[in-house]
């Protein structure tokens, strides 16, 4: 058929279609009903016949029909003008507004393409799903209703096309209900590789056009130690497009049930989180006598909750909680491995480079060592920043901050801590001026000046003679003046498709010698690790507290290859000498000597399938390991293998008191398309015992997901007995979706 004459079959078919009969019944019916008939049909053929006696137009040919975003295709197309009905043979498809798409060899419809009835019929759903049945009935609401249906969102097997999908669901009767967006199934079996494993009379879920919707999550069981065997359900309610919630029951057979939930809530400046649980059941604690106590039926819980709300352009607030009966129900229930829990309350403001804030915490220590957590209220900081080259090419900065903390502990002569039932207020004061010059060789040099005034007040501190009498209101306070410059020289050289970076650091730190005043307590200082990151820092510290003081040179010298194709190797030496003695500085640290330890980092990266992190200190003198940690991963799908090697040398009156050696590996392998192995452990060699060993299989493909982890623990806790746990996951494609972890509840 010539182009020019199939456009003439359009426009005339166009007109034959316009139906004035519908559009005279429109006056007396809704708009929102009759707003699709009233949209202009087209429709293009390679030949178009018009019987005037019966009224008949029919299209053959590569036929296609437009009305209203619906489209219909199909060897040959009838329509009577005096039935209103569209009659459609030969590869019929037909593709609906939402995208879905309907295949079939016969189709009867409505002249506007929404209602009717189809024969041997498909549907391609917008998640590639499809279902198919002996015949199909389009209602006028919109919905589809089909007859001997089989649903299953699985690719079909390339080799054999006709076989059964990994699973699907065979039902007597399903149908679509596009407005409400469900698919329901009458009498339908649930098969597994052909083979029918589960029936039910009624069954749905939503449809691929739905992101969420409120049901029965899918459920997860198991069996660990602590517990014993155990079953999850859940229940997801979506309230409103900016919140929902999700209900949660679990039953194992030693704990009783545990009932738990989250809610969820975006508002216009903020969001809203809060997860829980409660539970009834026996618990061990350890008593002052140091024995095992069992205490049966205790209410046992935990309590999460994040919010954050944006005051305006520079202020937000907000608030961290988290909160636990007891110091083992975390474990027990495997809920969180944390083992401090911090809830903190607060306010910060933003302007330009500068900061401020206003906090709260508390803290909740679950560890069989637990040592006592202060309060902290009210922690108050300011940091300003002032615009680069403002001042002499340069910038000033200061630092501001009040903290109060409060320790309720029982105060006796004996401390396991330091500050144990110290209540303690700080002021600190910081100002200063620092830049950055560039010469023209090549030196990037910093400079930096400042000095720093603390003031301390405290209650119930011991007195400093070893006769255990504690003092109320002593006032202490220090002016710590510091002046540091760092040149570094990076030399870069270009070898084919490598760079190659050599930079040589220097610096020079002058501050006075300071003794640490007895009555200064120790809160944020305690856990000191010198290594390459605050090796060229001005008090390696990590808080206020302490300070590195006197005088002392540093070097280093980083090197690097970087290759065009993202790969790369890094390596970092250095160690820094000090002129003035310190006694600021625990023994043991690394820094307590004249020379320091030798402290680095190798790094290598050449490619996705391998890498290397190695950082290391040693001992000045010795030569011997004072800190190891390595990790290292190397391999392909096929085969991968990753391991964590740690050793810290202990350093007293530091959160690492005691040495500390322990190696974790994996080894994994996706050894076929769909299936994947892996197993680890993780040792202690300090202890020479093993504290985690563990296995994991699972089968993942494009609509169905399976998996069994299997753990077995060494290690006791009061509640947390060693012993063997398994895990087991399954998630259907549009049915459930519960990702493979260790997680219980």
């Amino acid at each position: 058929m010539a182009p020019d004459r199939r456009l003439v079959s359009s426009l005339v078919i166009a007109l034959l279609l316009a139906m004035p009969a519908k559009a005279q019944e429109s006056e007396t019916e809704p708009a929102a009903e009759t707003e699709a008939t009233d949209q202009p049909v087209v429709l293009s053929a390679d030949e178009v016949v018009y019987d005037e006696v019966l009224n008949l137009v029919v299209a053959s040919g590569d036929v296609e029909i437009v009305q209203a975003e619906r489209t219909l295709k199909a060897d040959r197309v009838t329509y009577n003008q005096r039935t209103e009905v569209v009659t459609a043979t030969g590869n019929v498809v037909l593709v609906e507004p939402d995208g879905e798409v309907v295949f079939a060899d016969y189709a009867e419809l409505e002249d506007d393409l929404a209602e009717g009835f189809v024969d041997n019929v498909s549907l391609l759903l917008l998640d590639n799903s499809r279902m198919i049945a002996n015949s199909g009935v389009r209602r006028p609401d919109g919905s589809t209703e089909v007859e001997r249906a089989v649903y299953s969102p699985c690719d079909l097997c390339e080799e054999d096309p006709r076989a059964a999908p990994i699973w699907q669901i065979r039902a007597v009767r399903v149908i679509h209900d596009s407005e409400n967006k469900n698919v329901i199934y009458r009498d339908a079996f649930f098969d597994f590789f052909g083979f029918p494993v589960f029936y039910t009379p009624y069954f749905s879920h939503a449809d691929p056009t739905v992101e969420r919707r409120s049901g029965f999550l899918f459920p997860s069981f198991g069996s660990n130690s602590s517990v014993g065997p155990f079953l999850n359900s859940s229940y997801y309610w979506d309230i409103s497009p900016e919140q929902d919630a999700t209900a949660r029951l679990g039953i194992t057979r030693d704990a009783g049930f545990i009932l738990g939930g989250e809610y969820r809530r975006r508002f216009e400046n903020g969001s809203l989180v809060i997860d829980g649980s409660v539970n009834r059941s026996d618990r061990t604690e350890i008593n002052d006598a140091g024995q095992s106590v069992t205490l049966t039926d205790r209410w046992r819980g935990h309590l999460f909750a994040d919010a954050r709300f944006d005051l305006n352009d520079h202020w937000r607030a907000g608030a961290n909680i988290r909160r636990a009966s007891d110091d083992t129900y975390l474990e027990v229930f495997d809920i969180s491995e944390e083992d401090v829990l911090e809830s903190r309350i607060y306010g910060e403001g933003f302007y330009g480079l500068s900061y401020a804030s206003l906090e709260a915490f508390d803290f909740q220590d679950l560890r069989i060592d637990a040592i006592e957590q202060p309060q902290i209220a009210p922690w108050l900081n300011y940091n300003f920043v002032g615009q680069p080259g403002s001042v002499m090419g340069g910038h000033f900065f200061s630092n501001a901050s009040v903290i109060n903390l409060i320790r309720d502990g029982e105060i006796t002569g004996f401390r396991e801590f330091p500050t144990e039932g110290v209540d303690t207020k700080r002021l600190s004061l910081e100002a200063g001026w620092q830049t950055t010059k560039y010469s023209d060789i090549g030196f990037v040099t910093d400079f930096t000046t400042s000095v720093r005034g603390d003031l301390y007040w405290s209650d119930d501190l011991p007195s400093d003679d070893g006769s255990g009498e504690l003092r109320d209101n002593v006032f202490e306070g220090r002016l710590y003046p510091m002046a540091m410059v760092t040149t570094r020289y990076p030399m870069v050289r270009q070898y084919g498709t490598f760079q190659h970076l050599v930079e040589p650091i220097a610096a020079l730190t002058v501050a006075p010698e300071i003794d640490e005043p007895d009555d200064i307590p120790n809160n944020d200082s305690v856990d000191f690790e010198f290594d390459e990151i605050n090796l060229f820092s001005a008090n390696p510290f990590p808080g206020i507290d302490r300070i590195d003081d006197g005088t002392r040179a540093t070097y280093g010298i980083k090197t690097g290859l970087y290759g065009q194709d993202g790969g790369y190797g890094t390596f970092f030496f250095g160690q820094s000498y000090r002129f003035t003695e310190s006694d600021n500085l625990p023994e043991g640290s690394g820094l307590d000597d004249e020379w320091s330890d030798f402290v680095g980092r190798l790094t290598i990266v050449p490619d996705a399938p391998v890498a290397l992190d190695y950082r290391f200190r040693i001992d000045n003198e010795s030569f011997e390991a004072r800190r190891h940690e390595l990790t290292a991963s190397a391999g392909r799908p096929i085969f991968r293998a990753s391991t964590t090697y740690t050793f810290i040398d202990g350093v007293p009156d530091t959160e690492t008191p005691e040495d500390r050696e322990e190696v974790q590996a994996t080894v994994s392998s996706r050894f076929s398309d769909y299936w994947t192995a892996t197993t680890g452990i993780r040792y202690d060699i300090a202890e020479s015992q093993a504290r985690d060993i563990g296995f994991g299989l699972t089968y993942s493909d494009e609509c169905f997901l399976f998996g069994v982890r299997f753990v077995r623990s060494y290690t006791s806790d009061r509640d947390r007995e060693a012993g063997d746990s398994i895990y087991f996951t399954l998630s259907l494609k549009n049915i459930g979706d519960l990702p493979l972890s260790g997680s219980f509840f």
